[in-house]
């Protein structure tokens, strides 16, 4: 019985972790797409001519982030 009650608790830990892991990782996986999509990691970055460029591809990273939050609570995953 105190086994099973370890197992339990055990099992309940876990499946926050792997909640929490999934959540980070909803998150950041767009984040991935889109900057590769856009060429970021490499030479010839779309708007490279221009200065402003990375704090407009930054800003719009940001708003992805924001929307993400919004249906995320929506959602009531956090």
């Amino acid at each position: 019985m105190i086994s099973d009650e370890v197992r339990n608790i055990l099992t309940e830990r876990l499946n926050k972790n792997m909640y929490a892991l999934s959540v980070v990782a909803e998150i950041f996986l767009p984040l991935g797409f889109l900057t590769g999509l856009l060429g970021i990691n490499i030479g010839g970055i779309p708007g490279a001519e221009n200065p402003q460029a990375f704090v407009v591809v930054c800003g719009m990273l940001a708003l992805v982030v924001g929307l993400q939050i919004v249906i995320f609570r929506k959602m009531r995953w956090f």
